[in-house]
This record gives structure tokens, C-alpha cells and sequence, in this order.
């Protein structure tokens, strides 16, 4: 009788500390939703697109031999020439934090030229330059704020010209003779492009080309002489690029 006593007794305690237990554990709190990071846009990839724009053209032609009765040192720069520019470009940029890095070629073809004349007395000499294209390959490195990219770049610069020089009055060798290349320069530039879409986006970009032409011998009868030509391009364009293969979808993290 005594044991049944004690192990009733044993069983109430055990079911009321069993409850007490259970209510001083924390109760559990709702689940966190995943926290989403805002889009990051990736500029890394293959990309290619078309430009149009406005080319500005500085011609200094400087004889360097004496032309009777034009003298060495005499100089037929002036002011410049404009027309548009139109073409394409192709490109890889790899990105690393908010650095861009990348190379681009661009292809454009163009009639930037250049004509100039100097008298003496009825003589006159006439330079008449003509481009045809001009492409250059350069580096670029940018800085990414997101879709906006601001870069700069820098490389050579491919030239195809031509010119005629054209003499003309009573005490000189008249007649016109012509000479021509594929020339290398310099280039620098800066400019800024924007992503539209994931794949798409759109620039506007400056160019700066330079391109010593050198020494171009030329004669008219028993008559022969030389001009020392350089040609100085500015550039200003508009242009849209399409990146392959999705490099440029907006990124979004979640934890």
C-alpha cells in the first residue's frame, strides 16, 4: 500500500514538472526572408556595334626643299576641314570590382581632308589632302558605377590618305602631282557608355589621332622638291555596342 502511495505520488510530480519544462523553453520566431542585394551590372565580355559621328582635320604641310620661286620653310597650314565619320568597332572588357579593363579595334570610314594655298605674287602652290579611313586598336580602362562607364584609352592609329599638290602662274613649273599611303599615328581618347539593357548599351566617346606623314618627294619636269606633312584628327561619336552571350545581366544576391 505504501509503494502504490509513492509511485502516484512519483507520477503527479513528474507531470506537472514535464509542462513547467516545456513552457520555459524560447519560442521560436517567424523566418527570415532572404535579403536581396541591389542589381550589380557586369560590363566583362565580347562585344561588337556601329558608331557615327564628326571628324575635324588639321593639315601642316611645310616645303622642306626649294621650289622656284617658293622657298624652304614655306608653310600651307591653315584652318581645318570637317566631315562625318561613320563605322564599327569590336571589343572584350573584363571586369574586376568596379575596374573595367579591355581592348577595342574601331574601323571608320570618313573624307576628312584638308586643302590649302599659298601665293607669291601670281604663283600659287595648292595641297589638297584626302582620308579615306582611319582605325585604330587601343587599351581601355574604365571605371563602373554601375550601367555608367567612364573610361579612357589609348593605342595607334591606322591612316589611308591621299594628296595632290598643285603649282600654277608664270615662273613656276605648273602641273600637279600626287602622292599617297597607309600610315601609322597615335591615338588617345576618353568616353562614357551606359548600359540599357543587360546586352545593349550606348556611348558618346572623344578621339585625338596624330599622324606624322613624313617626307613626300615630288617633281615636275627637271624640278623636284619635298613636303614634310603631318595631320592632326579630332573626332567626336556616338555609338552602340551588343555584348554576347549574357555577359552583361544584372547580378542579384541574395543570403
Amino acid at each position: 500500500m505504501k509503494r502504490l502511495l509513492l509511485a502516484s505520488v512519483g507520477l503527479v510530480a513528474l507531470g506537472i514538472a514535464v509542462p513547467a519544462s516545456a513552457a520555459d523553453l524560447p519560442r521560436r520566431g517567424p523566418a527570415v526572408a532572404p535579403v536581396a542585394v541591389a542589381p550589380i551590372y557586369n560590363w566583362t565580355g565580347f562585344y561588337i556595334g556601329g558608331h557615327i559621328g564628326w571628324a575635324h582635320s588639321e593639315l601642316d604641310a611645310t616645303l622642306s626643299q626649294d621650289f622656284f620661286p617658293f622657298t624652304a620653310g614655306t608653310n600651307l597650314s591653315g584652318g581645318g576641314n570637317d566631315s562625318f565619320l561613320g563605322g564599327g568597332q569590336v571589343g572584350f572588357n573584363y571586369q574586376v570590382g568596379q575596374f573595367v579593363f579591355g581592348v577595342e579595334g574601331q574601323f571608320s570610314w570618313t573624307d576628312a581632308g584638308r586643302d590649302a594655298t599659298i601665293f607669291i605674287g601670281p604663283n600659287s602652290v595648292t595641297a589638297s589632302t584626302d582620308v579615306n579611313w582611319v582605325a585604330t586598336i587601343a587599351a581601355r580602362f574604365g571605371v563602373a558605377f554601375g550601367n555608367a562607364l567612364f573610361y579612357g584609352k589609348g593605342g595607334i592609329a591606322f591612316l589611308d590618305w591621299g594628296a595632290d599638290v598643285t603649282f600654277a602662274g608664270p615662273a613656276v613649273q605648273n602641273g600637279t602631282v600626287s602622292f599617297g599611303n597607309t600610315e601609322t599615328g597615335w591615338m588617345v581618347g576618353v568616353g562614357l557608355e551606359y548600359g540599357f539593357t543587360p546586352n545593349w548599351s550606348a556611348k558618346i566617346e572623344y578621339n585625338f589621332m596624330q599622324f606624322d606623314l613624313g617626307e613626300n618627294r615630288f617633281g615636275l619636269g627637271a624640278l623636284n622638291s619635298r613636303f614634310d606633312t603631318d595631320l592632326n584628327i579630332s573626332v567626336i561619336k556616338a555609338g552602340i555596342n551588343y555584348r554576347f552571350g549574357g555577359y552583361g545581366a544584372p547580378v542579384v544576391a541574395r543570403y
